[in-house]
């Protein structure tokens, strides 16, 4: 009998190979979820040791909210990662995605070293991997996509082109310019200026939009193109990604902050949290608490 904190089966890893991604699963009751956020709300209103002070970027609140601190090394995560990052990971960076009603959609676009930005360059990428990334034998980063409202077709769920992290359909090294509301609009920025063909329009059998209930999330490489649906209800979307690596991968090596989508923020608070086995590498700063004293937890291998 399977549970909701065992890992992958190996038909599912094989799926993730194959398209990129694979969920959604369960992890907490649609209520529950609810109250979940709701009570990260007032925690992360009256932290006493924010991040940073940005209003536009939501980054790293997993680093002074009790609740999303818990959130990111829970089992039904961690066991799930064990099955494709293998025992050691650490998390680097979450973002919180909230997508109000008219809300416009995000554009399709792939992530590899997080370059993208306003200032950022091929030559201080966010992440440095340990492995050659053409080598699709080895897997060192996977995001997870928690959704704590409805995330359906209406109100903005995401969307993947399966299979498509097996190649570079966007250029990451290239800067973005803001301009006006767009139809692809992600801060005034339009992800169609990175695409390597211009004229390149995903075959509509590709295309799977990932609906999603209250508490579940999905697992996906950033290299599979990925986007969201424009919020034509009258119902906020609110989706949490938690960001994991093997601890192999040096974390901000050479940046010391981040410009983007019109905001910047100094990279001092930054570290890592370490959700299963060890750090044997010491190449980033591993937080053993949070910014306000709450311990992290760690998943036992027996968990």
């Amino acid at each position: 009998m399977t549970t909701l904190t065992d890992g992958l089966t190996a038909e599912q890893v094989q799926f993730f190979k194959d398209n990129g991604y694979v969920g959604p699963f369960d992890l907490y009751e649609p209520d529950e979820a609810q109250k979940i956020w709701s009570r990260a709300m007032i925690e992360m209103a009256l932290s006493k040791n924010k991040p940073h002070n940005s209003t536009v970027i939501n980054y790293d609140r997993h680093l002074d909210c009790d609740t999303l601190s818990e959130h990111i090394s829970r089992p039904e995560i961690v066991n799930k990662l064990r099955s494709l990052l293998g025992e050691d990971i650490i998390c680097w960076k979450s973002n919180i995605f909230q997508k109000q009603p008219g809300d416009a959609g995000t554009g399709w676009h792939q992530v590899e070293k997080y370059i993208v930005g306003e200032t950022t360059t091929a030559a201080t990428p966010s992440l440095s991997f340990a492995y050659d990334r053409d080598d699709d034998a080895v897997l060192q980063d996977v995001s997870v996509w928690t959704a704590f409202s409805p995330a359906q077709r209406e109100n903005g769920c995401l969307r993947f082109i399966r299979g498509s992290q097996k190649r570079w359909f966007y250029d990451e090294n290239k800067r973005l310019t803001k301009g006006p509301q767009r139809k692809t609009d992600f801060f005034g920025y339009d992800y169609s200026e990175l695409q390597l063909d211009p004229d390149w329009d995903p075959e509509k059998e590709d295309v799977v939009e990932m609906e999603m209930g209250p508490g579940q999330f999905v697992l996906f490489v950033e290299k599979c193109v990925h986007g969201s649906l424009p919020n034509v209800s009258d119902q906020t979307r609110l989706g949490y990604a938690s960001r994991y690596v093997i601890p192999q991968t040096k974390v901000y090596e050479h940046v010391d902050r981040l410009v983007e989508f019109g905001d910047e923020i100094a990279l001092d608070y930054h570290g890592c949290v370490l959700v299963s086995g060890e750090d044997r590498y010491g190449y980033n700063r591993i937080y053993t608490e949070n910014l306000n004293g709450f311990a992290f937890k760690r998943v036992a291998a027996d968990a």
